[in-house]
């Protein structure tokens, strides 16, 4: 089966695609998150989808048209796998498998990766890009495992078939649910330190993790602010980070036990409190949701 052809290129200047299959419909930040990713010209995302194209437009950002019941035939015939799950959510499980499966996608491109949607980016090249990543293969945002939210692999065979070292990996493909195969099964085979060419640095990107905050205490910021490609918050001043995963206020699929205050905030709420329009002149993230500076 082939993917239809939009005449997608890779840009001059752009070290990094990062890949992402996603059914049903756009988030109500989508808009949000594009304007995040159009600040950050040196790196291209790639979506197939069947949710159409949102308002926002970013010329580094590709959607590649394809229905869910497509794209899982594409799995089957070029992972050679029995994969049919009823949840787009299984999708995460792919993650690793995407350089292969996507391998004429990424030609060209230094590295590759893969991302979740419920994330702001600041600016990706104060952290990285391809001159600091020369003597790495493989980056994650946390210490111990790879982050299935935001991930880069070197675009060599070696990587883009590492998932295939996995024992019984085509199993954990193949169950129906979300096995977790992303993060803890795909970092067994992966290399964790600097002698290893790895850079596994944790960013302190997601908010209300049980990992704590930076200061040893578990005392989060509770008001993220982006503007002109910058990410910042509350509490440390200008430090700028890398981005913002809001995964526990949006979600209660992930629920501490106990449960902090503020999980699942969003959760029943109309989040977006500003017009995206004015998302360029900057915009607050906050368990209140999205809001002007």
């Amino acid at each position: 089966m082939q993917l239809p052809n939009r005449g997608l290129k890779m840009s001059d200047g752009q070290w990094l695609i990062l890949l992402c299959p996603y059914f049903g419909r756009w988030p109500a930040w989508m808009n949000f998150f594009v304007e995040s990713c159009k600040w950050n010209p040196d790196v291209r995302w790639r979506f197939y989808t069947d949710c159409g194209e949102p308002e926002n437009k970013a010329g580094n950002i590709d959607y590649v048209p394809i229905s869910f019941e497509d794209y899982k035939a594409l799995v089957r015939a070029r992972l050679a796998i029995a994969f049919d799950p009823a949840d787009p959510y299984k999708l995460c499980d792919l993650k690793p498998a995407l350089g292969s499966l996507h391998e004429q996608d990424i030609s060209g491109y230094p590295f590759f990766g893969y991302c979740d949607l419920d994330v702001i980016y600041g600016n990706i090249a104060r952290f990285y890009d391809s001159e600091r990543l020369a003597g790495f293969d493989v980056v994650s945002t946390h210490p111990e495992l790879l982050s299935g939210h935001f991930a880069v692999l070197r675009n060599t065979p070696q990587l883009r078939h590492a998932f295939e070292r996995v024992a019984g990996y085509r199993a954990q493909l193949e169950a129906p649910q979300y096995t977790g195969f992303d993060e803890h099964q795909f970092s067994l085979v992966l290399p964790k330190s600097a002698a290893e060419r790895a850079l596994f640095t944790e960013r302190y990107s997601t908010v209300l993790s049980p990992r704590g905050w930076h200061d040893g205490t578990m005392n989060y910021p509770q008001r993220w602010f982006w503007k002109n490609g910058r990410l910042t918050n509350e509490r440390d001043g200008e430090l700028e980070f890398l981005y913002l995963h809001f995964m526990r206020w949006q979600s209660a699929r992930w629920i501490n036990d106990p449960p902090q205050p503020g999980e699942a905030a969003w959760a029943g709420r109309d989040i977006i409190r500003m017009d995206w329009r004015r998302a360029a002149d900057g915009f607050c993230v906050s368990p209140a949701g999205f809001t002007a500076i």
